[in-house]
């Protein structure tokens, strides 16, 4: 019985394996990069804030005498501070500090502020612009306080510094929420994809069931129509060796001196027949028929030889033209002069009054070329595309095997076979077979175990 017998893991699982495994990764990737850009963008977002809330103190600061303003609790700064802390609920504490002296404003629980003295700046102080920037502190640093920190006069002058202290925790709490619906929704893309992919692989493992029912379902009217096929290509190519016969028979009759030789033609054919019968017995048991080494020139000529005392009565010879020095491809010699028989008869038939049919033979490209030419009516454009469909005749008497069976042949062959007209009226036909032939993949040895014999 025919079925889509490959393996299941070669047609299914390893292609949506590997399409799983290319979505995990770039989904993963382009995920792990989308987050780590949106956590620098964040990041910079939130410092930028807290840059916006404290720089206008630190400004205001700045033109003055910051240590002062601290140590005395002017009422702007005290009001500017409050501000502060109700506005920015991670702020801890804002301090100046110099090499001399240190103050600290911080709030308590219940928001009232207290100023304290803190330690002075040591004299080895590096300045506020040689540390890292607030961005990457905020991640790097694992203290419990951020700081933000501003250098209130110029390198020329004893420094004195402004540090805004924040709790850590609150801002990368504030972040992580920030970033959670960015999470949520790579991780929501991700299972959507991956659930597809699942779910393409359930619908293509149910199509490929439904698949198989169909042919079962469609095998017995296959089986009939491949044995009604089988009974006609079996008449086809037992009625050109037959025809020989007869010939042979005839030419007793009118050269009685020549029985010895044409008995021998005689047995011969007969052997032709049996060898056929036997080779389409074969054909219900098997599909491959014995591959050996071929001598291309005795292959077309024991063609040419059964084809000879049927063109004989049509006034009819043959001429060959064999390319000298050719190799001994492996190929099914029974089937290939069947092929090369078929070809010359037709071409008898070509409506060619006299003259030759000629077969040409030469190598090319790693490939054989063999071509039976005619002088006949060639072939018309209505013809040209069905010229080798099984059952497509322009003849009475015909039945259109004989060209669908040297495609079938040559194929099996690994070749191909095209016909043409000739410049000046007649046809040719082409058969291109490789001279090596190419290794079939285990998989369809396997296969074909499966299919009907």
């Amino acid at each position: 019985m025919i079925r889509s017998n490959f393996a299941f893991t070669r047609l299914l699982i390893l292609p949506y394996a590997a399409l799983l495994t290319l979505y995990i990764a770039v989904v993963g990737g382009g995920g792990a990069w989308l987050y780590n850009h949106a956590r620098v963008a964040e990041t910079r977002v939130l410092v930028d804030g807290i840059m916006e809330a404290v720089e206008p103190l630190a400004e205001r600061l700045r033109s003055g005498d910051a240590i002062a303003a601290m140590r005395d609790g002017e009422p702007w700064l005290v009001n500017e501070v409050q501000k502060l802390f109700a506005n920015t609920p991670a702020l801890r504490s804002v301090s100046v500090r110099g090499h001399e002296s240190g103050y600290q404003l911080k709030s308590d629980a219940t928001g009232v502020l207290s100023s304290r003295a803190v330690s002075p700046l040591p004299q080895d102080a590096q300045r506020a612009s040689a540390y890292q920037s607030a961005v990457e502190r905020l991640h790097n640093n694992s203290d419990m306080l951020f700081l933000v920190r501003f250098d209130m006069n110029q390198p020329s002058i004893p420094m004195v510094r402004l540090d805004f202290a924040f709790d850590r925790l609150i801002l990368l709490a504030k972040f992580d929420e920030r970033l959670e619906a960015i999470k949520r929704s790579i991780q929501l893309f991700s299972i959507a994809g991956v659930l597809s992919i699942l779910i393409a692989l359930a619908i293509s493992v149910f199509a490929m069931r439904a698949t198989r029912r169909l042919e079962s379902h469609f095998q017995e009217v296959y089986q009939r129509a491949s044995l009604t096929e089988m009974a006609a290509q079996l008449v086809h190519d037992l009625r050109n060796p037959l025809a020989a016969l007869r010939a042979n028979v005839k030419a007793l009759l009118v050269s009685p001196q020549q029985t010895k030789e044409i008995a021998e033609e005689l047995d011969r054919d007969i052997v032709t027949l049996n060898d056929k019968l036997s080779t389409f017995l074969d054909l219900t048991r098997q599909h491959d028929e014995a591959l050996a080494p071929v001598c291309v020139r005795e292959l077309i000529d024991d063609a040419v030889r059964l084809a000879e005392p049927v063109l004989a009565k049509q006034g009819l010879t043959v001429q060959t033209d064999i390319t000298t020095g050719l190799p001994r491809p492996v190929w099914q010699k029974s089937s290939l002069r069947d092929a090369l028989l078929n070809l010359i008869l037709n071409a008898g038939q070509s409506g060619q009054q006299e003259g030759s049919i000629r077969v040409t033979v030469q190598a090319k490209d790693e490939v054989l070329e063999i071509a039976v030419e005619d002088r006949g009516r060639g072939i018309s454009s209505e013809q040209m595309p069905y010229l080798f469909d099984a059952f497509y005749t322009t003849r009475e008497d015909g039945n259109g095997l004989g060209l669908a069976i040297v495609r079938r042949i040559v194929a099996n062959h690994q070749g191909r076979v095209h016909a043409e007209n000739r410049p000046g009226g007649g046809a040719r036909i082409v058969l291109t077979l490789p001279l090596q032939r190419k290794e079939i993949p285990h998989w369809w040895n396997r296969l074909k175990k499966h299919s009907p014999t």
